[in-house]
């Protein structure tokens, strides 16, 4: 129940915020910092130990499955996956409608580039983390989910 209400207040936050677009528009620090409450959720729904997210955050990614599944639930509870799909449009709403202009450009080259691995069928804990994985290759600087 404490997770659902996290989810929904969130979710709630989000969507009144995007109603003033404009005003809205985050650095990857406030993003990470917006994240830090569904992180503790995800933490805490799946048991990942904390040092694995560090550890990817610096590249290192270990195939641990519950950190695939910290991955999947952090994706979930930003709308970005709806069952074990990735929303390839909800990325780059995110990226046109809420991140600082200098973001915009790589977040939209990483999609493009991380195409192949969004878009394929796969279970939603592996997917999630093959795409994440995927992204912070890619550019090290959109590492926000650590």
């Amino acid at each position: 129940m404490k997770g659902a209400s996290v989810s929904f207040f969130i979710s709630f936050v989000l969507i009144a915020n995007l109603q003033n677009a404009e005003s809205i528009r985050m650095s990857l620090e406030e993003i990470k910092t917006a994240l830090q409450p569904i992180s503790k959720v995800c933490i805490e729904r799946v048991g990942v130990n904390p040092k694995l997210i560090d550890d990817a955050s610096n590249n290192n990614f270990v195939p641990d499955r519950k950190l695939q599944c910290y991955f999947k639930c952090m994706l979930l509870m930003t709308k970005v996956m709806k069952k074990d799909v990735i929303v390839e449009r909800a990325l780059f709403n995110i990226a046109e409608l809420m991140l600082n202009e200098e973001l915009v450009t790589p977040v939209m080259n990483g999609i493009k580039h991380c195409h192949p691995i969004i878009s394929q069928s796969k279970e939603g804990c592996e997917l999630a983390y093959e795409s994440i994985k995927c992204f912070y290759e890619f550019d090290e600087a959109l590492r926000y989910f650590s």
